[in-house]
């Protein structure tokens, strides 16, 4: 008999790799093919090949994985096996040792750690992690930076090794990579350094993104096209602190997912050998399928107009005299521009060159050009710089003026047309808004953080799709008649999305096409946002050549675009106008032009380590032949060439207001033995050290704090975060880790709920959920107990005051554990309130000597943050000191009476202390012309989504700079907004304050007749709109959500916020925009809540949009759920609580019985039919106020009704998470049909819980207040809906198994281990409930979260230790935000998989506890 054969493919982002294994696992033929973005033919190519060159009797099966395996499977007879489990499988066959696989591909990274079960001789994937939402580190990446550097990829790794001190680049988004990348480049850092950098980035990364929380057991597996690259191998042995045997290449790297899944297929029983053929892959592929895709409008052609007859020199030069004329260069990220213009501001000469990662050489090429062309003719009378590299050229070839990018263009701008009011710039890596009013920049936004669409993306899908960017791919773009809709993603994920669209056959053209619209919408909603765009719009920078990009600015907009002459060059136009003003003004005669022989002019790069303090920077050295020493790279400025500049008396504020909060509680501080570990975090440190340092050394301690900030403790915290919280809760981190080193007894981590509240009108004072919860998230990344540290983590409420007895009872339980007496403690907070309390009078009282001290004409910039982010001066990236340095003067927020402003009438519920602080801040700012803002937040930060939108509605038409700060680590591009900011308040002239306009918080009246709309968060909506309906108000139940309203939601919001509020703002703005909507009829329902997390802000956010579009007389009703709720529901109906209660537990039980049953169904689809018809039925007695026991069990015979088998039942895994998207089907993306498809059983938390726990939330404040009045209330309630929820229940006792649902308290009590109860949010619920479900023998938990959620991140993170001590029970963390998920139905496989051999593993240890 022939020898049975195996083939495996695996058809992924990048290559297609296929194996054909005999009976005896050897590997008889192993291709690796790059598909050039055209999978299926390229897999059908290498199957022709198999064809032609194997017997096909032979191969007995096809075993298919990879991202786009699916699409192919069917069509070859083949089956699917998942990636994670084919990898795992690769690795049992060549190294069994292994207990660590990384795996980077293309578009897809993979961290799994195994395990070898002896018993089933098998590898048992033990917990796995991929990259989802943000993608950063894979192999396309490095791809591009290598074309981007000129290298191949081979020669990519080689030159890497060149490097003995690669330096520190940003690995957590791909296109923030290259800004650190390019900033690098302008600051002479060899290319070999850089490369080395990145691949010890993207090591990094992938040990901090995707390898969060675990650890990485020796030995490890690298696998991947990526392990073909040496410096990744010798990024990762470093990063891991690996040995060579430690780190295993395997020989076949690139193809271990082929060989996995082929090997599985072969030890497959009683296999059935399949029926080659390739027909119908082929007919597949012939056929055009692109026609069920979304698509857009067809771009225009009317406007488009020939560009290169814009690229022109507009002044000849005269052969009989010299003409004067001024140089502007502009060092960008892709090019680097070399302009001369005349006295009248003509184009002389111009040079558009590519900066290729070597910016020197691209100003000495760009010179050596221009110089060839007119140095004989000219006389140089002024020379400025502008871009990234500007001041490193600058004082290489001796500039007049270095200024900023946004002032360059908008000079430039005004120069052709002083009546254009709005500039889009989009340059190769940086992208810009400009507002101008009468030539003068009066706002602008630059890209932010997470950065997609920009010139060098573009620039990179048009060599995927082998189109030429200059010329060809405007014109295939503009020959499209059904463009993509490719929508607004990650560069990197927009990439999957572009392969996608070629798998489907999709013309050419029309991903083109579409790629022209992303640019557009990524620029419209990610740099431009809420700002104003006017009706005069240039369109300038390399990306302005794309006539696709103009036509879509103009179909998106529906206004005309214009592009100015050179476009592509007027940064350095501008450079060259600004230089000429400035020699004008300054009477300079003579310019410091180093002449056009500086391109003859030898230099020679180097770099150290200063090592002057614990930032060691790495210093860059240019050495120049006429003895000049340049150098960059230091936070400090200390090697700064120009010592000769104007030095200001501004004073320091900021140092000011360290030396006060350190040094103001003064007592002979004792030193000896009795040592608190003190870490210089947060609120605890950066406004409440103090009171603290007054309590411990009052009670005989001394404070042993962790170092100032630095790039090692910002390095140490990021790398070992566990979750993707914000910036400084990963510096916190870092803190903690100085301290251990530090061999500290006790570490002081309290949990601060809320702060003290001087303003009775407002609701609460909370902390954020992050602080609140850092001494919980940070015992998941550290094990305290190990490292012989004792945790002082008291849980304190502020919001009365310090000395509260409240306070006084929670710091003498913590007194206790130090055996300290009660009265010295009650002592201690009595002396350390009075201090705290002195130092805010001492802080006020210097702010208003500091303002009485301002003059008229002074410029003063408050910097309007948390003190934990403006004040540490290792996180706010030296920014006072920066403007101090540009003669401004920066001033801490809390430096001013806040205290003495009522935000309460506008913002009735702001209830984050800090939102608070904002806001109050903005009405002093506004009031004051010589104050300004700059306003610092962290990429992430959740408060922050909702209340900048507030402070921009209170600023009005005051300008101020927005700046977002996190690990990335380069700090040019603040420079230029600050540079670019100071400009432009020269030129804006506030109206004269008068009081703003209040945002009306409208709500519905008792007995109205308004139809009451309802977002679709799930059939609960119908609960509630049928207890509306029962108490007279009619209420409709708005359609399901979906894209198009994901897409008005991003419309109108930031995108930044949580994906629930983008959601249902997007749902009200469609339901405002129906043909049959009735204004003056009509309101909308949205729940409301006091915090902490962003829920309670959502009707406010609403409100303003409503206003906005105008519908300011449409009215929200909001009930908040932990203040007045039983009174606001009253406006309703009396029992219109009871009602909406019965409808939702009702629902919840419907659910479970859906959800038990349908899995089992034998006729597909009749369950689904069932449960809809059940919910009318329920929902009909609610309404109807009829018996809805009698109506239940009705619907219980409905679903015994239905043909199941259950003769096997299947493995259970239990979903918690954020209650909106742990409902909506939309949102999760059908997660619960998907997981069901795989073959599990899923139960989930019951909506209603989040009631129940509202009642104890809501009890815990009264008791707090001394509120009986509400305390009864809310214990009767909370015994009535229990009492109804059981009686209700009762109804499908013995046919639902997971019918009864622990108490509140139960949940609570269960929750304890990881978060104690004084935390509030779904958070403490979801441990709660995991740990139930855990209890009832489930074999996985799903954490089901909207993307940056608070309390979802936080349980993420308190899920990692939950995991470790349950039996490493699989744990899936999945975050949705609306943009899709390329590799989640990936991720849920291998859960899955992960949760069936959980299922196994644990019945293996009960039957060996039995025997024993």
């Amino acid at each position: 008999m022939s020898e049975k054969l195996f083939l495996g493919i695996d058809i992924g982002s990048v290559s297609v790799n296929l194996v054909i294994l005999n009976e005896k696992k050897e590997i008889l033929k192993e291709e690796y093919i790059r598909h050039m973005g055209q999978p299926v033919k390229t897999a059908l190519d290498a199957l022709k090949d198999v064809e032609a060159k194997f017997p096909v009797e032979n191969i007995w099966d096809i075993g298919v994985t990879g991202s786009g395996g699916k699409l192919i499977v069917d069509k070859i007879k083949g089956t699917f096996v998942n990636e994670v489990v084919a990898q795992a499988k690769a690795v049992e066959l060549f190294h069994p040792q292994a207990r660590t696989i990384i795996e980077i591909g293309g578009e897809d990274s993979k961290l799994i750690l195994v395990e070898y079960d002896k018993h089933s001789e098998t590898m048992m994937v033990k917990d796995f992690a991929m990259n989802t939402i943000c993608a950063a580190g894979t192999g396309s990446f490095l791809d591009q930076q290598a074309t981007r550097l000129g290298f191949t990829i081979e020669q990519f790794g080689e030159e890497s090794l060149k490097s003995k001190t690669p330096p520190r680049i940003a690995g957590r988004c791909s296109v923030f990579a290259k800004t650190d990348m390019i900033h690098l480049q302008q600051e002479a850092t060899p290319v070999y350094d850089i490369i080395s950098g990145l691949c010890f980035a993207m090591a990094r990364n992938f040990r901090s993104s995707i390898g969060k929380g675990k650890d990485f057991i020796k030995p490890v597996v690298f696998q991947g096209g990526v392990a073909a690259n040496k410096g990744m191998i010798r990024a990762f042995r470093e990063v891991l602190g690996l040995t060579d045997g430690e780190l295993i290449v395997p020989d076949h790297f690139p193809s271990m997912p082929a060989i996995g899944v082929a090997l599985l297929r072969m030890t497959v029983s009683d296999i059935q050998k399949i029926t080659w053929s390739l027909s119908e892959l082929e007919a597949y592929l012939e056929s055009n399928r692109g026609k069920e895709r979304k698509s857009m409008v067809p771009l225009s052609r009317e406007s488009a107009v020939d560009v290169s007859k814009l690229l022109r020199k507009e002044k000849p030069l005269s052969s009989d005299k010299k003409l004067k004329v001024y140089l502007g260069i502009d060092i960008g990220s892709i090019s680097t521009n070399v302009v001369a213009i005349s006295e009248d501001r003509k184009v002389v000469a111009r040079s558009y060159l590519r900066t290729a990662g070597r910016p020197i050489e691209a100003v000495r090429q760009g010179i050596r050009e221009v110089g060839s062309e007119i140095k004989d003719h000219v006389i140089v009378s002024g020379v400025g710089t502008t871009g990234s590299g500007r001041y490193m050229i600058g004082d290489l070839i001796g500039a007049d003026a270095v200024r900023n990018e946004i002032t360059a263009q908008a000079t430039a701008t005004a120069h052709y047309d002083p009546d254009v009011d709005t500039i889009f710039e989009i340059g190769g890596q940086d992208s810009k808004y400009i507002s101008l009013s009468n030539g003068a920049i009066v706002d602008f936004e630059m890209n932010k953080v997470c950065a997609a669409g920009t010139g060098s993306f573009l620039e990179e899908q048009a060599e995927r799709l082998d189109v030429n960017i200059k010329g060809e791919f405007s014109e295939v773009a503009l020959s499209s008649e059904c463009p993509s809709c490719l929508g607004e993603r990650c560069t990197v994920f927009m990439e999957s999305d572009v392969v996608h669209n070629q798998q489907l056959g999709v013309e050419k053209a029309d991903i083109v096409a579409g790629l022209s619209y992303s640019i557009a919408q990524n620029y419209l909603n990610r740099v431009v946002g809420e700002r104003k765009i006017g009706n005069k719009i240039y369109f300038q920078g390399a990306v302005a050549n794309n006539q696709g990009v103009k036509a879509a600015f103009e179909s998106v907009l529906g206004k005309p675009i214009s592009i100015p002459p050179n476009f592509d060059v007027t940064g350095a136009i501008g450079a060259a106008i600004l230089a000429q003003e400035y020699c004008r003004e300054e009477g300079i005669t003579q310019s410091r032009f180093k002449g056009f022989d500086i391109v003859n002019m030898e230099y020679e790069i180097s770099s150290f380590e200063c090592k002057e303090c614990s930032n060691l920077c790495e210093i860059r050295k240019v050495t120049v032949e006429d003895g000049q020493n340049l150098f960059y790279g230091s936070r400090c400025e200390k090697f700064e060439i120009d010592k000769t500049r104007k030095k200001n008396n501004i004073p320091d504020y900021f140092k000011e207001r360290e030396t006060l909060l350190t040094e103001y509680y003064q007592k002979n501080k004792k030193t000896g033995d009795k040592k608190i570990g003190f870490p210089r975090i947060l609120t605890m440190y950066y406004e409440m050290f103090p009171f603290w340092s007054a309590f411990f050394t009052e009670l005989g301690y001394e404070i042993v704090l962790s170092d100032t900030t630095t790039k090692k403790i910002i390095h140490m915290g990021v790398e070992n975060a566990v979750a993707e919280t914000c910036f400084p809760v990963k510096v916190a981190l870092g803190h903690v880790y100085n301290l251990m080193d530090k061999h500290v007894e006790y570490l002081f981590l309290p949990s601060l709920i809320n702060m003290k509240q001087n303003n009775p009108n407002l609701p609460e004072s909370f902390s954020c959920p992050y602080v609140q919860s850092i001494p919980y998230t940070l015992r998941s990344a550290i094990n305290f107990e190990k490292a012989g540290i004792k945790v002082l983590e008291p849980a304190l409420f502020f919001k009365e005051g310090y000395n509260t007895g409240a306070v006084q009872k929670e710091l003498a339980e913590m007194g206790k554990t130090l055996g300290l007496k009660g009265k010295d403690v009650k002592n201690a907070i009595k002396k350390a309130a009075e201090v705290q309390d002195n130092f805010y009078k001492t802080l006020q009282a210097r702010g208003k000597s500091i303002l009485d001290s301002l003059k008229p004409e002074d410029k003063a910039v408050i910097v309007v943050s948390r003190p934990y982010n403006g004040c540490d001066p290792g996180v706010n990236l030296g920014l006072p000191q920066k403007l101090m340095n540009l003669g401004v003067i920066p001033i801490p927020l809390d430096f001013f009476p806040i205290d003495e402003i009522d935000i309460s009438e506008d913002w009735p519920n702001m209830y984050w202390r800090y939102g608070q602080k904002i806001l109050c801040m903005s009405e002093i700012i506004r009031r004051d012309k010589r104050l300004n803002a700059m306003y610092l937040t962290n990429f992430g930060c959740g408060p922050d989504s909702f209340i900048s939108h507030f402070f921009r509605e209170k600023m009005d038409d005051k300008p101020f700079l927005q700046i977002e700060i996190d690990e990335h680590s380069a700090d040019v591009g603040a420079i230029t907004r600050c540079e670019a900011f100071l400009d432009s308040l020269k030129n804006v002239f506030p109206s004269d304050v008068e009081k703003t306009k209040q945002v009306k918080v409208l709500s519905i009246e008792k007995g109205t007749k308004r139809t009451v709309y309802l977002p679709y968060m799930s059939d609960h909506a119908h609960a509630l709109a049928a207890a509306f309906r029962a108490n007279g108000v009619n209420a409709v139940v708005m359609p399901e959500s979906n894209e198009e309203t994901v897409k008005l939601g991003r419309r109108y919001t930031s995108g930044k916020e949580c994906y629930p509020a983008i959601v249902t703002t997007g749902d009200m703005v469609r339901q405002v925009m129906s043909k049959d909507f009735d204004r003056k009829g009509a309101a909308f329902f949205m729940g409301g809540s006091s915090g902490p997390c962003r829920f309670g802000q959502y009707n406010m956010l609403q409100r303003m949009v409503l206003d906005e579009i105008g519908y300011e007389d449409v009215p929200i009703y909001a009930p908040n759920q932990a203040k007045n709720f039983f009174e606001e529901l009253e406006v309703v109906g009396k029992d219109f609580f009871l009602l909406g209660w019965q409808g939702m537990v009702s629902i919840d039980l419907l659910e479970k019985c859906l959800r038990e049953t349908r899995p089992y169904e034998i006729n597909k689809g009749e369950t689904e039919k069932v449960y809809r018809n059940a919910v009318e039925v329920a929902m009909g007695a609610i309404e109807k106020r009829s018996n809805l026991i009698k109506a239940l069990k009705e619907c219980r015979k409905m679903f015994e009704a239905i043909k199941v088998d259950k003769s096997e039942l299947k493995p259970v895994v239990g979903m918690v998470g954020e209650f909106f998207v742990r409902a909506n089907r939309f949102s999760n993306e059908d997660i619960i049909i998907k997981l069901e498809d795989l073959g599990v059983e899923v139960w989930v938390a019951p909506v209603y819980e989040w009631f129940l726990y509202r009642n104890f939330r809501r009890d815990f404040l009264a008791r707090q207040r001394g509120d009986i009045i509400t305390i009864g209330k809310t214990l009767l309630m909370d015994k009535f809906q229990v009492h109804e929820e059981h009686k209700i229940a009762g109804v499908f006792k013995g046919f639902l198994r997971n019918l009864e649902e622990p108490s509140t308290k139960t949940v609570l009590d269960m929750a304890e281990e990881y978060v104690p109860r004084t935390f509030f949010g779904e958070a403490i619920m979801s441990m709660g409930k995991a740990a139930d479900f855990y209890k009832k023998g489930l074999c996985g938990i799903v954490n089901t979260i909207p993307f940056t959620c608070l309390p979802g991140t936080i349980a993420a993170a308190l899920l990692k230790r939950f995991k470790e001590e349950h039996n490493d029970i699989p744990v899936l963390n999945v975050a949705y935000d609306g943009l899709g998920q390329t590799n989640s139905d990936t991720r849920l496989e291998a859960f899955v998989h992960q949760a069936k051999q959980f299922t196994k593993r644990m019945e293996s240890m009960k039957k060996e506890l039995t025997r024993v």
